[in-house]
């Protein structure tokens, strides 16, 4: 089955907005074994997206396109998927109802203005369904021996709809095509591993694996390797893949934490919790990014007690107890101080492991042993000694932030995986 992407829009052409659809739909297809074949962005002219629709549609089984169906003037992509199809627009009693119906509900008025109205405008021969979390209809629309969806280019919309009700037809589809080819996919999440030192490590095993397809996807601060096996049945894909993944696993050990859907901050939350383990956090330059990671999680304050920032010196004395002498012996950048700030802002809050962050995140600051990207990052744990690394990171300041936050968390999820083996 061959699949594209449609992207309709001037902000989308001039950087005002970044393009999430894409990602969300090419992952979604992916987990069903397809990859999209092609995606394509195009400004908010008619003829341009006119001609864009007929030239997908010529390529491809499936078409999404999404973008253009709201109320203003520049939302127009199913008046040239009419024009495409050569048909006109006709107004739809039932999207027409729908809208109503919403209005009413949210307290506004149904008595309906004109941008309003080419909401319920759709071309002649289409199936409109409705949308459960806006207002402009999914429309499906038929060109030759493809089908065409018809999404709002809003985010949240666009994702209730396609895994409402893209994703299933085109599940049905696959399943009925003939001598199909079956597929397999899994997603190896690593971290602390590099793109081409995860390269380096996987690809002299593709070999043995002639029916699994390698591929790598970079995610800062993860990087992720991606297997899809095709084979003639299913049995024999799932058996393909697991023989890939199992040897992928086995070369690449901890850096591997999780896999397809799995994120960190759940992860290392769930071996805290299975320790039976509580964690603080006290951080410099990271700024609270420890503490968001895991907090975002429902549920983190089970084993996530608190955290500072502690950005000046005083706060790093007055909240978390770094020895003023130690702040001025070895600067607020040091191993001494992370070690300090860990080991203090565990003390204060009681907790199995104190976790620290400091350095120069930039652009400005650094000294000639410590320059700009330096971080140190300190462990602190009941029964053992306090573990600190020191980093040098390259990047602007969010990087420098980013992979000294992933960093930090990593040294303890990497401690309590040993942990658990030891004996």
């Amino acid at each position: 089955m061959r699949v594209e992407l449609l992207c309709t829009g001037d902000e989308l052409v001039t950087g005002l907005i970044t393009d999430t659809n894409s990602t969300f739909l090419e992952a979604r297809l992916f987990d069903l074994g397809v990859k999209v074949n092609r995606v394509v962005v195009v400004g908010d002219v008619r003829p341009d997206i006119t001609h864009a629709l007929l030239s997908a549609a010529s390529r491809a089984d499936v078409v999404v396109v999404c973008g253009g169906l709201g109320p203003t003037a520049d939302d127009f992509t199913l008046e040239c998927a009419a024009a495409a199809a050569g048909v006109p627009l006709e107004e739809d009693a039932g999207v027409l109802g729908c809208l109503k119906e919403r209005y009413a509900a949210r307290g506004m008025s149904t008595d309906l203005n004109p941008g309003q109205l080419r909401m319920a405008r759709i071309p002649r021969g289409s199936e409109p369904v409705r949308n459960p979390v806006g207002s402009a209809p999914l429309v499906i629309l038929t060109l030759g021996g493809c089908r065409l969806f018809f999404l709002p280019g809003v985010p949240r919309e666009f994702k209730a709809l396609l895994d409402g009700e893209v994703l299933p037809r085109i599940r049905t589809w696959l399943e009925a095509e003939p001598g199909r080819t079956h597929r397999a996919f899994r997603l190896l999440r690593t971290v602390g591993m590099g793109e081409s030192v995860l390269d380096q490590q996987v690809m002299p095993l593709a070999p043995s694996h002639p029916r699994v397809v390698f591929g790598f996807r970079t995610h800062a601060p993860e990087n992720h390797l991606k297997l899809m096996a095709d084979a003639p049945s299913q049995a024999e894909a799932d058996a393909a893949l697991a023989a890939a993944e199992a040897e992928c696993r086995r070369v690449l050990g901890t850096s591997v934490y999780g896999a397809d859907g799995e994120e960190y901050a759940p992860v290392l939350l769930d071996l805290l919790g299975r320790a039976k383990a509580t964690l603080s956090a006290a951080e410099s330059c990271t700024g609270g990014l420890i503490s968001q990671q895991l907090t975002a999680v429902p549920g983190a304050s089970n084993v996530f007690m608190g955290g500072a920032v502690v950005y000046t010196e005083k706060m790093k004395t007055a909240w978390v107890g770094v020895p003023p002498e130690v702040l001025e012996r070895h600067t607020a950048v040091s191993r001494e101080t992370a070690i300090a700030m860990a080991e203090g802002v565990r003390a204060a809050c009681g907790t199995t492991y104190g976790l620290s962050v400091t350095g120069y995140a930039g652009p400005g600051g650094g000294t000639p042993e410590d320059p700009v990207g330096t971080v140190y990052c300190a462990l602190a744990g009941a029964g053992m000694s306090t573990r600190c690394e020191r980093l040098t990171l390259t990047g602007g300041r969010d990087l420098v932030r980013l992979f000294a936050a992933s960093h930090t968390l990593e040294m303890l999820r990497q401690h309590l995986l040993a942990a658990a083996v030891t004996p």
